[in-house]
């Protein structure tokens, strides 16, 4: 349980601006997250959007982007936390880039392989400025915010996606696998109107209900439109659980076997995520230490054949002196969010994959001696030269430990 918050005493003023930008790229664009795509998008389902929040006190500032893309890649982390720099005169450590992982958007990661090639340097270009400017509109409409915090469910709309069989390790439904249901909402309150004004909302299941060619924010944007009808003055961005190993529960009759699941399918995932942080949110709502701190850790994970390593980056976020936000630069599974949660139990921590970087799949090490897709046919889709060394597990949970005592 938390503790009280007189254990936290001292709070200070955070100031919070929001800005909402527009990222959709043109018709014809690669889609990134299926190999079996052969062509470029054909239409637009809806508008592909970020959200920023650029968050300061009289010391220091941080800004955090929510993003409808595949991943923030080396090439755009690196070009966007730079331009801050120049711009704004944040250190990449105060630059928390975070990608919902839609399977609908464009490819924007550099070592991530797909049929329609690397990713188009224009729109790279384009989304730079915009989330940059973006980043600008926000730090002019600053106000004094609190920070409240709350929890809910959601079952059933997630489901584990790696099953034992006799020829090995099957991307098939696991009921009695490993998953996260827990809904998170962090509250930025406004204190002269008493409103909402931004919103993170944090859950676990990776956006690819439809699998189609057309351009979607899939779930974590048909929740964040739901609710910013149910909050109009809030700002509202999602924050992507560590679901490398968890995938929407779209099956076949007889639950044996996935389909790629209907647009409506997308639209009620979305708003039954929308209205239970809606729900939690109006029905207790806890008030948390006003606290800004930011720090980050780069490690080079070894790979299995012994010679190469591949750079991770892990970031701390503290948003109040009893809540961190976790951030992890690859596709991390269920294990690693759980392990997070439970670190500190007198903090609220959230894990949050697919943040300044994407390297590929960070299983936990007991997944690796049953093969499968996230411990080792996927380093071939992130052009790795080998999968990853069971080690990786240990050695991110002890830099995670590390950075939390810092």
């Amino acid at each position: 349980m938390p503790l009280p918050s007189a254990f936290f005493a001292g709070g200070i003023t955070v100031r919070l601006g929001t800005a909402k930008v527009n990222i959709t790229p043109p018709v014809g664009i690669a889609l990134a997250g299926f190999g079996f795509r052969d062509h470029g998008s054909e239409a637009v389902r809806d508008e592909l959007e970020a959200r920023v929040f650029w968050l300061e006190t009289d010391d220091n500032a941080a800004c955090i982007v929510t993003a409808d893309i595949i991943g923030f890649g080396a090439t755009l982390t690196a070009d966007i936390q730079k331009a801050a720099a120049e711009r704004f005169g944040l250190s990449p450590k105060d630059v928390f880039l975070a990608a919902s992982h839609t399977h609908s958007g464009p490819q924007t990661v550099d070592t991530l392989l797909t049929a329609g090639g690397p990713p188009d340097s224009a729109y790279l270009s384009d989304l730079r400025s915009r989330i940059i400017n973006g980043m600008d509109e926000a730090r002019q409409r600053l106000r004094t915010v609190s920070v409240r915090l709350s929890r809910g469910q959601l079952t059933g709309f997630s489901i584990n996606r790696r099953v034992r069989t006799e020829n090995g390790t099957a991307m098939a439904p696991d009921p009695s696998g490993v998953r996260d249901d827990e809904v998170i909402a962090i509250s930025l309150i406004d204190n002269e109107t008493d409103r909402i004004a931004g919103l993170l909302f944090h859950f676990t299941c990776h956006p690819t209900v439809l699998g189609d060619y057309t351009i979607s924010a899939e779930y974590p944007g048909a929740a964040r439109r739901w609710l910013e009808k149910e909050f109009p003055e809030a700002s509202v961005g999602f924050l992507a659980g560590c679901f490398g190993d968890v995938r929407p529960n779209c099956t076949v009759i007889g639950a044996k076997r996935f389909r790629r699941g209907l647009p409506e399918e997308v639209t009620i995932f979305g708003h039954a995520l929308g209205a239970e942080v809606s729900r939690s949110v109006k029905k207790s709502a806890a008030k948390l230490t006003s606290h800004l701190y930011s720090n980050a850790e780069g490690l080079d994970l070894p790979l299995a054949d012994g010679s190469h390593t591949a750079p991770f980056n892990i970031h701390r976020l503290d948003l109040a002196r009893e809540l961190t936000l976790i951030g992890m630069s690859g596709e991390v599974c269920c294990d690693y969010g759980l392990f997070i949660k439970n670190l500190q139990p007198w903090r609220h921590m959230i894990p949050v994959a697919y943040c300044n970087g994407l390297i590929g799949y960070i299983a936990p090490a007991r997944y690796f001696p049953e093969g499968g897709y996230e411990p080792d046919t996927s380093a071939q889709v992130y052009n790795l030269p080998a999968p990853f060394d069971p080690a990786i597990e240990q050695i991110i949970q002890n830099s995670i430990r590390a950075l939390m005592e810092r």
